[in-house]
């Protein structure tokens, strides 16, 4: 027995070490504190308990500070890279379902998008990073999902699952998404990637990655490629008019994108490209033409910033970014031609958004750590020659209701400041900040935040308020000038026991209320944004976790209830405890098991979905109907063998993702007219990586 315990302890400081070495945060203005943990040898580390090694998972997306999971002062979930490879993930739609609360519903155009507790995400209130890097998009603030980020480069991936604005800003207002990649010691060389996906009936998607990392001396080098093609589904998609049409080669994603980072010293410079293509049959549940059109999405960024040691325990870091997007582009030319009855429809739009900061964090104290900062951008969007006037900036209308004045451009600039506090005393830990922030357009928001955190032995308590905020996009108030901020207020109680060595056990109550929620809808066909007087949900989210040197098991339930819902388009009639498109109940599984060695292993996970309301068409006298779908559980597995055939660094991976054949459909969270969108059928998944190192 004391072998076996020591064989244990052996195999969970090395699972942990190397989770610890290759998985720290490096986003944006979060590396300005050292990592002790970093110097540890492997014997410093064998030395320790799991419950040190459980300390060092520093978390830092809700603090510049580095914190342990259980004394951070948000509700946070961390998904590691093994946790993600072995489950044998798709794409980020697969890793982010195994996230209680996180569900997904559909946009116009057949884009997916997040929603969070029963509320939808997608309208520029989840905060979506790469590398501290915004993902989403100027325009209106969405942040696209599905087939679009390689899993490949992934080293972690941080999640506040609660509002994040007075540290964030505007779109960090239910939830942020923080996507870390692979530093360049954790490749060390050049990792070949394939993914490929086969439906019951077509092509589920074909995907190659390419990774390299280096460190030269004290310059560091990462860089990667991804280039891949996709289906949404092999099924048959519904229009508004219940003609039916077949999405295999029709309802495709095509993503490519390019990743390079630079590390030297205190200097991190970033560069990111993206190129996202899609084709679809829809807009606004209506046939486009009768072949598919294409939707597309580009995005080009620089970040660089430089940590200035001012102290031994003070540093400044100033920051610059430079953001163009162009979204939702559709520039067909028979979208302008009236014979097809929508003109409107043709959309080509350049955003692009210069950014500065300055932001200073350290300890000012034995025992308090403080982060400051302010932070300025200016948006600016053009509209191409060709863009029908309706689609246009800044338009005057006369008492009939025709524009009379319109711009092919717009301007914006926004400036903010926060101020965050972080005291440790021996009664209990307070976190405590302030975010203001002045658009040029829209009245000045302030929210403030405090969390309260207490570790006593094995039990860890959170109590967290914060007011948070949603600013409006360049979209937003091109089609409603007297838009306003939404405010969100969030109260959330956690409570955590550690059971027994490798095993977690937490619960975390909360509440939500969006006062004056921005929500997009449309009237006799024309594109509006309204300020609905408020919406929000109550929940409960339950996760236990157990690891060991078998492997690992992780269950979580939540349960997100309608909370005062006063819209109209998130409604479900004569269900108030409801929202639509997203289920009351979800429950997941996401486990692995050992097989035979450490090489082999076996990965089931299921994601239990209770009732949902969606979209069902229209009646006779032409108004919305909705219909129930039944419960649905999607059951996934995956077999993973490293060193395959004792070739070294070569890994190969096989699974099948809803094995049930249940058929998931991506119902729209709000009433735009659009049918449930099939989602992948049941797909046979193979993946293959080699490593070729660089000693």
């Amino acid at each position: 027995m004391k072998q076996r315990n020591t064989f244990r302890q052996n195999i969970l400081s090395r699972f942990c070490h190397w989770g610890i070495v290759c998985g720290i945060c490096i986003g944006a203005g979060f590396a300005a504190q050292a990592q002790d943990h970093e110097s540890l040898s492997m014997k410093d580390l064998d030395k320790l308990s799991f419950d040190q090694l459980l300390d060092l998972d520093m978390v830092q997306v809700a603090s510049r500070k580095p914190l342990a999971k259980k004394e951070i002062p948000g509700t946070v979930t961390l998904i590691k890279r093994d946790e993600i490879t072995r489950s044998g993930a798709r794409d980020l739609i697969d890793v982010l379902r195994l996230v209680p609360g996180f569900e997904f519903g559909q946009d116009i155009n057949g884009i997916t998008g997040m929603g969070t507790r029963g509320l939808w995400g997608f309208e520029g209130k989840i905060l979506f990073l790469l590398d501290g890097i915004q993902m989403n998009e100027i325009m209106s603030g969405n942040a696209l999902i599905g087939n679009n980020f390689p899993i490949e480069i992934i080293q972690r991936i941080e999640i506040i699952r609660g509002p994040g604005s007075s540290f964030y800003g505007g779109y960090a207002e239910l939830a942020v998404v923080n996507i870390i990649t692979r530093k360049p010691e954790d490749v060390n060389g050049l990792k070949i990637g394939g993914f490929y996906g086969q439906m019951q009936q077509g092509l589920g998607r074909l995907n190659g990655t390419l990774t390299f990392g280096k460190k030269f001396g004290e310059l560091g080098v990462s860089a990667s490629a991804y280039i891949g093609h996709a289906n949404r589904s092999d099924a048959t998609l519904l229009g508004q008019d219940s003609v039916p049409m077949p999405m295999a080669g029709n309802q495709t994603q095509s993503p490519m994108n390019f990743n390079l980072g630079l590390t030297w010293k205190g200097l991190r410079v970033r560069a990111f490209y993206d190129q996202y293509t899609t084709k679809t049959l829809t807009s606004y549940g209506s046939v486009l033409s009768p072949k598919a059109l294409a939707c597309n999405f580009s995005s080009s960024s620089v970040d660089a910033q430089y940590d200035i040691p001012l102290t031994a325990n003070l540093t400044l870091t100033p920051r610059v970014n430079y953001l163009h997007q162009i979204p939702w582009q559709y520039n067909d030319s028979s979208l302008l031609n009236p014979v097809t009855g929508s003109p409107s429809l043709y959309y080509d739009k350049t955003a692009t958004r210069i950014l500065g900061s300055l932001t200073l964090a350290g300890d000012i104290a034995p025992h308090l750590f403080l982060t400051a900062g302010v932070e300025a951008f200016a948006d600016n969007g053009m509209a191409t020659p060709l863009t029908p006037r309706i689609n246009l900036f800044q338009r005057e209308f006369d008492m009939g209701g025709n524009i009379v004045r319109a711009s092919n451009t717009v301007s914006y600039t926004n400036i903010g400041g926060y101020v965050q506090a972080f005291w440790t005393n021996p009664i209990v830990n307070v976190n405590a900040g302030m975010r203001i922030d002045k658009h040029s357009a829209v009245p000045l928001a302030a929210v403030p935040w405090i969390g309260l955190t207490k570790v006593l032995g094995n039990f860890n308590a959170k109590v967290l308020f914060g007011q948070n905020f949603r600013a409006p996009t360049i979209e937003n108030i091109r089609l409603n000038a007297q838009i306003v901020p939404e405010i969100t207020t969030a109260v959330e109680v956690q409570l955590g026991y550690q059971l027994s060595y490798n095993m977690l056990l937490s619960a975390n109550l909360f509440t939500v209320s969006i006062a004056n929620p921005i929500v997009f809808t449309t009237i006799n066909g024309n594109e509006k944004y309204f300020n609905y007087p408020r919406t929000g949900s109550n929940g409960i989210e339950l996760e236990y976790s157990i690891k060991d040197f078998w492997g690992f098991v992780n269950l979580n339930y939540s349960l997100a209830v309608a909370n005062n819902n006063q819209v109209p388009e998130y409604s479900i009639a004569g269900r108030e405890d409801m929202l639509l498109g997203f289920a009351q109940h979800k429950a997941t599984l996401n486990s692995s098991f050992r097989v035979f060695n450490d090489n082999i292993t076996f990965c089931p996970s299921a994601t239990f979905l209770s009732e949902r309301f969606g979209y069902n068409g229209l009646d006779a006298s032409g108004n919305a109907t909705y219909r129930r779908f039944a419960p649905t559980m999607l059951l996934n597995a995956f077999l993973q063998w490293s060193n395959f055939l004792r070739i070294k660094r070569l890994e190969i991976g096989i699974g099948v993702h809803d094995i049930l054949g249940t058929n998931y459909m991506f119902l729209q969270p709000y009433n735009a007219g659009n049918q449930p969108l099939p989602g992948p059928t049941r797909e046979f998944v193979l993946r293959v990586t080699y490593t070729i190192p660089w000693n």
